[in-house]
C-alpha cells in the first residue's frame, strides 16, 4: 500500500489537472517513486473532487482503482441513506470502498464490512482512521458466510453487483450475491434489510421477486438517476411505499405513492394550455405517470407522453416547468417559425431526438425548449416553450 508522505501528496495536488498519460510521462524524473500507484490517487482523488468532496479534502485518504472509484456511492447519497437506517448494529455485507459504510456507521453503534478483496479492504481500513470512523470493525472474505456465524443484529446493508460487469442486468437475481435466495437468512438475522440496485433494474418486477417491502427509494441526484433502494422490514405485510426523491444543490424534490394510487389515479386529458411539465427523472423511473398528476390536479397531454399541462402555475412540481410559446405542426410550414437554437426533447414521437433535429434543422442550445410529442387526439405536435 502506497505510503502518502508529504511529498508525494504535495506531487498529486498539484497535479489536479493533469491526465494519468502526462503524468507517466514524468515518470522517469522520480526513480524512488511507486508512479503508477501514485497515478492510482490522481485519478481517484480526481473522482473524489465532486463525488466525495469529504475525502477529497483529507490528505490521508487513500484511492483504489477506477474502477471502484466509479461504482462507489457518491456522498450525496450515502448520506440519504442515514434517513432510512439510522441506529442500532449493522453489517455492510458488500463493502467496496466503503462510503456507504462511513455514513451509515456515523449513524449507528456500530457497523461491521465486509469486503472479499484483501487489498481494497486494507486500504478502506486505513481510511476509517484517516476519516476518525472508529465503530467499523472489518472483515477480509464473503460478508454471507461472515452473517451465517453472526449473532442477532440490527439491520443489514447489501449493494449486489452484476456477475458479468459487461452485461445489462434487469432482474436481481442475475446479481451476485442473490438476496433472493438469502432473504431467509437476512431475516433470521435482522429485522430490516437494505438493499441497493441499480436503476436499470425493474422496480415491479424486483418488488415481486422480494418479501416483506416496506419502502422503495428511487433516488436522483441533480435529476441523475443514480440508485434504487428496497427497505425490506420482517413480517411486514402492509403496501409498499414508494418514495422519487431528486437531491438537487438548492433542495430536495420528494414525491411518494403506492402502486394501488398509481392504478386507481383518474387521468384527465387535454390540449396544451398556458404551461407544460416534465417530471423528474426519479418520478418517470418509479412510474408514477398518474398519479403526479392526480397529485397536483394537472391534465396530461396523451395517455403515453408523460407531459403535463396546466392554465396556472405549480411553482412545487417537482420536475420542470415551462411557458408554452407556440403549439406546431410538424410541417414544411411551421418550420420557419421555429427557433434556430432550441433544447429538443422527444415524448412518444415517432422519431429519435437526433433524426429530427436534422429535420427541423434545429441546433442545440438557446433559452427555447421544444418538446415533439403526441396529444390526447395522437396528434404530432410541436411545443415551444421556456423555462419558467
Amino acid at each position: 500500500m502506497l505510503q502518502l508522505d508529504h511529498k508525494i501528496q504535495e506531487f498529486i495536488n498539484s497535479q489536479m489537472n493533469s491526465s494519468a498519460s502526462d503524468i507517466m510521462l514524468k515518470a522517469s524524473s522520480y526513480h524512488d517513486w511507486d508512479m503508477k500507484a501514485i497515478v492510482q490517487q490522481l485519478v481517484g482523488k480526481q473522482i473524489a473532487k465532486k463525488k466525495l468532496p469529504t475525502w477529497f479534502q483529507n490528505n490521508e485518504i487513500l484511492y483504489p482503482i477506477r474502477l471502484s472509484m466509479e461504482q462507489c456511492s457518491s456522498e450525496t447519497t450515502a448520506k440519504y441513506k442515514t434517513t432510512i437506517i439510522n441506529s442500532g448494529r449493522g453489517i455492510d455485507l458488500t463493502g467496496g470502498f466503503g462510503v456507504d459504510t462511513i455514513f451509515l456507521s456515523k449513524q449507528s453503534e456500530s457497523l461491521i464490512y465486509c469486503e472479499r478483496n484483501e487489498d481494497l479492504a486494507s486500504l478502506v481500513k486505513h481510511n476509517f482512521k484517516a476519516l476518525n470512523q472508529h465503530n467499523c470493525e472489518v472483515y477480509v472474505g464473503d460478508g454471507v458466510e461472515y452473517l451465517k456465524n453472526l449473532k442477532k443484529i440490527d439491520w443489514i446493508y447489501v449493494d449486489p453487483s452484476r456477475r458479468k460487469e459487461s452485461q445489462r442486468i434487469y432482474r436481481l437475481e442475475d446479481c451476485e450475491p442473490n438476496v433472493i435466495d438469502l432473504i431467509g437468512l437476512f431475516f433470521d438475522k435482522a429485522e430490516n434489510v437494505l438493499i441497493k440496485t441499480a436503476p436499470l433494474l425493474d422496480i415491479q418486477q424486483t418488488l415481486r421477486d422480494l418479501k416483506s417491502v416496506k419502502e422503495v427509494h428511487v433516488i436522483a441526484v441533480n435529476n441523475d438517476c443514480k440508485e434504487v433502494l428496497y427497505l425490506l422490514e420482517k413480517d411486514f405485510t402492509g403496501e409498499t411505499q414508494i418514495f422519487c426523491v431528486n437531491l438537487k444543490k438548492e433542495h430536495i424534490e420528494e414525491f411518494r405513492f403506492t402502486l394501488s394510487e398509481e392504478r386507481e389515479a383518474l387521468s384527465l386529458y387535454s390540449e396544451p394550455l398556458e404551461y407544460i411539465y416534465e417530471a423528474n427523472v426519479a418520478i418517470m423511473k418509479a412510474g408514477a405517470f398518474k398519479s403526479i398528476a392526480s397529485k397536483h390536479e394537472l391534465y396530461k397531454l396523451h395517455k403515453h407522453s408523460h407531459l403535463y399541462t396546466s392554465q396556472k402555475l405549480i411553482s412545487k412540481f417537482p420536475g420542470r416547468r415551462f411557458n408554452v410559446k407556440e403549439v406546431l405542426n410538424p410541417d414544411k410550414k411551421s418550420l420557419t417559425k421555429l427557433p434556430k437554437k432550441a433544447n429538443l426533447t422527444c415524448r412518444n414521437y415517432p422519431h429519435k431526438v437526433n433524426v429530427l433535429k436534422k429535420k427541423l434543422k434545429i441546433n442545440d442550445g438557446g433559452n427555447d425548449y421544444i418538446f415533439a410529442t403526441t396529444l390526447k387526439g395522437e396528434q404530432l405536435k410541436l411545443i415551444v416553450c421556456e423555462k419558467v
